[in-house]
């Protein structure tokens, strides 16, 4: 299989695994300004009503809230990355986006901070259901270090992913939850790791059977590593481990 067909299989798969979130709200530009824009949603179907003012001066992304009535509720405000301001904003102002980022089922606020052709890094607000507030926490701060942060509802996953060419890489964590065995704030917990060693080949020009596909699991915290080279065989399946291929 040569790599340009497996590069259609990677992004097959990637729709799979992590899904466009083509039913969250849609975004207004606000007026003639390129940088700015405004959106109106629900964190749920039970929450009030929010707007959100998006826009981004100089080395910061800005957001107002406001309640129905037009009141305003908070001022969320995001460094950005300084060595690409004006890229940054940009992608601040268009990438942002409302998505329930800690599977509890409420809208979540996510805004790029800094990226690169292959990978962006979030800015991460948290709904609060009981107080109908945005807030961060030791949750989102983890979140914000993960390069391509999605989420999977269906396997309740959160992901971090990156696409190569060299190595491409899949880290999945589950959510910890606070309860009664947890008293505190909740946090990812890693489950398992998988990519494809690829090594120093150009892999532009390789066939897939020439890597590995290296898994790694965290069994009672402890990581355990298994290699599985892949063969013609392997086809490339959402549910299979990391959602890439089926490996014996």
């Amino acid at each position: 299989m040569p790599w340009n067909t497996a590069n259609l299989l990677v992004a097959a798969v990637l729709l799979c695994v992590f899904p466009s979130f083509g039913g969250s709200p849609s975004f207004q530009n606000s007026g003639n300004d390129p940088n700015a824009r405004t959106l109106t949603f629900k964190a749920a179907s039970n929450q009030p009503t929010f707007t959100l003012h998006i826009s981004a001066r100089g080395q910061q992304g800005i957001v107002y809230v406001l309640d129905g009535s037009g009141s305003q509720l908070q001022t969320l405000t995001c460094p950005l990355d300084p060595s690409q301001t004006e890229a940054v904003s940009q992608q601040f102002v268009e990438r942002f986006a409302a998505e329930d980022l800690d599977l509890d089922g409420n809208l979540d606020l996510r805004g790029t901070r800094s990226f690169g052709a292959k990978w962006a890094l979030d800015y991460v607000w948290l709904f609060d259901p009981q107080n109908h507030n945005f807030y961060q926490d030791s949750q989102s701060e983890q979140m914000e270090h993960l390069s391509n942060l999605t989420v999977d509802a269906k396997r309740q996953r959160v992901i971090s992913y990156s696409i190569g060419p060299a190595n491409p890489l899949w880290d999945e964590y589950r959510i910890e939850h606070s309860g009664k065995d947890r008293p505190y704030w909740p946090r990812l917990i890693p489950v398992e790791s998988c990519f494809i060693d690829t090594g120093a080949v150009d892999v532009s020009s390789e066939a897939l059977t020439k890597f590995t596909l290296v898994v790694t699991r965290y069994a009672s915290g402890r990581p355990v590593v298994e290699r599985h080279p892949i063969t013609a065989e392997d086809k490339p399946r959402p549910d299979a481990l990391c959602g890439w291929l089926s490996h014996r």
